[in-house]
């Protein structure tokens, strides 16, 4: 029987810590019926990322799932282009025979209806016939199709549901959220947003557009009065469980078997976090750490103490440190805590280690995986090979096929220009960044990126044997960003008028300004950036 991945493809964001979760939340539901040998999770935004997903497949086919609402410009260009995909060509082989199916997105399936329906249903005290429905979408007038699949819903809800009226109500075009009250009849309405996750637009504009009263502390109510309606306002569709029903449907239809028999079900290793052949090379690698002078193979280990001596069998691995212990297992923790007692460690399972490492340690959201910023005083006790590996695709995603690559010499960095070329929509001006634009751009953001750049002519390749050298095989989506921000915001003529700080370009970082939040001017990054273009002063 043929292997299958399932690739389930989200946007992500360098701002928004909850972006990510219904995609992290749909994987281990799917997971856990079996359908495939691999779920894994992929996005724009975040890690793991599109280009770099295909890397870590065992499958001999990957099927991709969009989990997106509409047949929009990601769906029909952003993925396909990142997953090497035309966007006419679904299915296509590959020079290395991995097989790779593209499905349309979750929201346009009809099953998304019921799963609308049922969204509102669990909001309501009562029978829905005396309840409005509107079900929200951002709406754009750039791309009707983001609408068509809104109104698509509601004429099945009008004719499936019980509902007394349902209709669409948008952000960006009419009808407006704002004037919900004028488009129903009923006293009440259950207002359904059609979107991925709750993130600022459905935690904060869409509510204030309603009318809701924001309460600092406790939120809004649901429901809440607001004028003489009584609304009910239910969170985003994609967080839904039943969304994971609605993946397997969409991979269905792209070739995926989703009867598999229970007997290859159980036998599935479905969290395989890393391909197989670089997790050997890269075990190996760990376990013959060289000692350090002067000591023998019976005191390679950390003390009585838990704490991890420079005789430790201990290889560095970017920010962390990983431990061979005497049973065979293994020990991860920071760097920095390799003195500290494990007793003094928080202790963690790999469960819980995607959230523990989303924040810095004065609390503000990682952009990006590599930044220097992973948080310290936590430890993961007696892991086996596969509880270390998946340990570290959670914290570094793709490093470990990255590394094993370059070591065996199938590694093909992919450098700035090659990028930029392939960008479009708003992110098309960064093919315009100059030389020194982008040199600055990676002096403020890669300066303090744990990774080694491999696509930077000013950087050597074929380090891989170096503690801690993960390989950085293109530039990421937060270096992208970062470059047009720069671009657009940081010209010639703002870099004079920031000679002097301002409230608009304040001189020094902000510490509330979230480090993914590139638009504001006392972001790190923004700040940094601007440092690289002063003169440098004479000693």
């Amino acid at each position: 029987m043929t292997e299958q991945a399932l690739i389930v493809a989200g946007h992500g964001s360098h701002r928004n810590p909850d972006s990510s979760a219904p995609v992290h939340e749909t994987v281990e539901r799917v997971r856990e019926r079996g359908t495939c040998s691999e779920v894994l999770p992929a996005f724009w935004k975040e890690g793991l990322s599109f280009r770099n997903a295909l890397h870590t497949v065992n499958a001999d086919e990957a099927i991709v799932v969009p989990l997106f609402v509409s047949e929009g410009y990601f769906v029909e260009q952003v993925l396909p282009r990142e997953f090497g995909l035309g966007e006419r060509d679904r299915n296509r082989d590959r020079d290395d025979s991995l097989t790779v199916r593209y499905a349309d997105p979750i929201g346009t399936h009809p099953a998304m209806t019921d799963v609308i329906a049922a969204r509102a249903r669990r909001l309501l005290d009562g029978p829905a016939d005396d309840v409005a429905l509107a079900v929200v979408g951002h709406g754009t007038e750039r791309n009707p199709n983001s609408a068509d699949a809104i109104y698509d819903h509601v004429e099945a809800l009008r004719d499936e549901s019980d509902f007394a009226e349902v209709g669409a109500v948008f952000m960006d075009e009419s009808p407006y959220v704002e004037d919900v009250r004028e488009h129903f009849d009923a006293d009440e309405i259950a207002v359904v947003p059609l979107f991925i996750a709750d993130g600022f637009h459905t935690q904060d504009e869409i509510p204030e557009l309603l009318g809701l009263t924001d309460d600092p502390e406790t939120g809004y109510s649901v429901p809440a009065t607001v004028g003489d309606r009584r609304i009910w306002y239910a969170p985003a569709v994609g967080t839904d469980p039943l969304v994971a029903d609605v993946v397997l449907e969409r991979a269905a239809e792209a070739g995926a078997n989703v009867e598999r028999s229970a007997e290859a079900a159980a036998s599935a290793d479905r969290s395989r976090p890393v391909e197989s052949d670089a997790a050997e090379t890269f075990l190996d690698w760990v376990e013959n750490a060289p000692e350090a002078p002067g000591t023998d193979a019976s005191s390679a280990v950390a003390d009585t103490s838990g704490a991890v001596t420079d005789a430790s069998d201990t290889r560095l691995w970017g920010e962390l440190a990983i431990t061979s212990t005497n049973d065979g297992n293994y020990d991860l923790r920071h760097r920095e805590d390799r003195e500290t007692a494990v007793g003094d460690l928080a202790g963690r399972e790999v469960a819980d280690l995607r959230e523990t490492v989303r924040y810095a340690d004065d609390g503000r959201y990682r952009p990006f995986s590599g930044e220097r910023t992973l948080p310290q005083g936590w430890v993961l006790t007696d892991l086996d090979r596969e509880g270390l590996l998946c340990a570290l695709s959670i914290v570094y995603p793709a490093s470990v096929e990255h590394w094993a690559a370059e070591r065996t010499g199938n590694f093909d960095p992919v450098d700035f220009r090659a990028v930029a070329d392939r960008q479009t929509g708003i992110y098309e001006c960064v093919s315009d960044c100059s030389r020194e634009e982008v040199a600055r751009t990676v002096e403020a953001c890669c300066g303090n990126c744990a990774k080694r750049r491999t696509w930077d002519a000013g950087e050597k390749s074929g380090e891989g044997e170096r503690d801690g050298a993960i390989p950085c095989r293109e530039p990421c989506s937060f270096l992208v960003a970062a470059a047009r921000e720069f671009h657009q915001h940081e010209s010639d003529g703002d870099r004079q008028a920031s000679a002097e700080p301002t409230d608009e370009q304040p001189r020094e970082e902000d510490a509330s300004v979230p480090r993914g939040d590139l638009t504001d001017p006392a972001n790190v990054y923004r700040v940094r950036y601007r440092r690289t273009g002063r003169p440098k002063r004479r000693p």
